[in-house]
């Protein structure tokens, strides 16, 4: 495939713009005409406020069209973005503007004004190169403090190019967009993509009755998930009273996905789901199972443009299971600030990514865990990923977390956190899960559990169950 550098914006609206809805928020719907009008407009006024390119502005907003807005704005002007979680603390978000050295803060309120008709201003004409920054996401921060990465506009445009080659999603269909924009993985996914592939995007946030019946209301095609909404799907009353015939693909990314849930969800639904693989430092997706006949426990195959080298993670040299590093345009310059993080991460060009993977016979590939992760248990490697997904197995458990713990000689062992949606008492629960795993995967211990701690996109929070 021929990537194209191009700045973020012409990677998005280049081209004809047709006369159809391009997002459909609770405040109203706009056409991709009318999309690119407010963003000359918010970028004028914004452009008026002093803004330039290289200026990092921070945005906290939910999914819908003020986000789309006002980040294309602060693209097309050169300057960069940090997303910030709608959610996260006032000093998380302090934190996070100290360390991406914003000079501005927009919510809700500065876009109301900001997207009032620009007047006799002008709209702002920058020359971008595709190798400017454009975006400071941070990363998940699931087992360590998390960092912020520096993408540019090449490493944005080229992840559009790349998914929107091989996502399942026609001009004129619509996706629903639940996950959060502020994400990487809503940003490129289920906003520059569909986008850029002129579909109608219906954009909300979370709420599950108004999730579930969206698909009816608005002939919804496609849709991205997170695993937990997977669960949803599998298990949730309301699913069956609900029309999904307009449905054909549900995207799962962010966290590997349970199986046998997803079966369930398939037979409820009638439509195929398929399981996709990035990281914010990879703009964020390397694979989706868009082949027909891959496996739906595999994260499928690398996208157009992409390399894989599947390397021992203690000697870099080739294996079939290991430590898996990507190579393509979409990856990241670096964290900023970081040279050492950087220097670890990036060697020779190669992205790694910090994943124990398998490469099956079709040439997809299958995911088994963080490397740091992996519990070392009576000289096993024991992969919290698959006693969760064992523990989800049981018709009691509705959310399930597997971490490192430790016995009393101090040898690494499994301990589990869980959700339950009926009462199991947790001597029941370790008799039943030990009875389906080799000695050095049982767990000793479960503590029950009001929710799993995860991140924005759906990635269990494991340091926060081992704090």
């Amino acid at each position: 495939m021929n990537i194209l550098p191009s700045s973020l914006y012409d990677a998005v609206f280049g081209g004809a713009l047709p006369e159809q809805e391009a997002i459909i928020d609770s405040s109203g719907s706009w056409t991709y005409p009318q999309l690119a009008e407010l963003i000359d407009d918010v970028a004028a006024r914004l452009y008026a406020r002093g803004v330039r390119p290289h200026h990092v502005v921070g945005i906290q907003l939910g999914n819908g069209s003020d986000f789309a807005i006002a980040f294309h704005a602060i693209a097309k002007l050169g300057a960069v973005v940090t997303p910030l979680g709608a959610h996260i603390t006032a000093d998380d978000r302090a934190a996070q503007l100290r360390a991406a050295d914003a000079t501005m803060l927009l919510t809700a309120t500065d876009l109301a004004q900001l997207r009032a008709p620009r007047g006799g201003l002008a709209a702002p004409v920058v020359q971008i190169n595709p190798e400017q920054l454009v975006c400071l996401p941070f990363s998940s921060g699931t087992t360590g403090s998390p960092k912020a990465v520096m993408l540019p506009h090449r490493a944005l445009s080229a992840n559009i190019q790349q998914f929107g080659q091989v996502l399942p999603l026609s001009s004129g269909e619509t996706c629903l967009s639940v996950l959060p924009y502020s994400h990487i993985y809503g940003l490129t996914a289920l906003l520059n993509v569909p986008l850029a592939l002129r579909a109608r995007i219906m954009a909300q946030d979370f709420e599950r009755e108004s999730f579930l019946t969206a698909h009816e209301r608005h002939h919804v095609a496609l849709t991205f998930i997170a695993p937990p909404l997977a669960t949803l799907l599998a298990r949730d009353p309301l699913v069956d009273t609900v029309d999904f015939s307009a449905l054909h693909t549900v995207v799962s990314g962010a966290a590997p996905l349970n199986v046998a849930t997803a079966k369930v969800a398939e037979q409820r639904i009638g439509a195929r789901i398929i399981q996709g693989f990035g990281l914010t430092e990879a703009s964020p997706v390397t694979h989706l199972a868009w082949q027909p006949g891959t496996s739906l426990g595999s994260i499928g195959h690398p996208l157009p443009g992409t390399e894989i080298s599947v390397r021992d993670p203690k000697t870099g040299t080739p294996v079939t299971e290991g430590e898996m590093w990507v190579r393509g345009p979409q990856i990241m310059k670096g964290y900023l600030g970081d040279p050492l993080a950087t220097s670890a991460a990036l060697v020779d060009g190669w992205l790694r990514t910090g994943d124990l993977v398998r490469v099956l016979a079709d040439g997809s590939v299958e995911v088994v865990d963080r490397l740091k992760d992996v519990i070392k248990s009576h000289g096993f490697q024991v992969s919290p990923v698959k006693l969760e997904q064992l523990l989800l197995s049981n018709p009691h458990v509705v959310d399930a977390a597997v971490v490192r713990g430790y016995g009393t000689n101090g040898e690494e062992r499994p301990e589990a956190f869980v959700v339950l949606g009926s009462p199991i008492s947790d001597d029941e629960l370790i008799e039943w899960f030990g009875a389906q795993v080799a000695p050095y995967e049982r767990i000793r211990s479960i503590r029950q559990v009001r929710e799993i701690p995860r991140s924005a996109s759906g990635k269990i929070l494991r340091r926060l169950l081992t704090s």
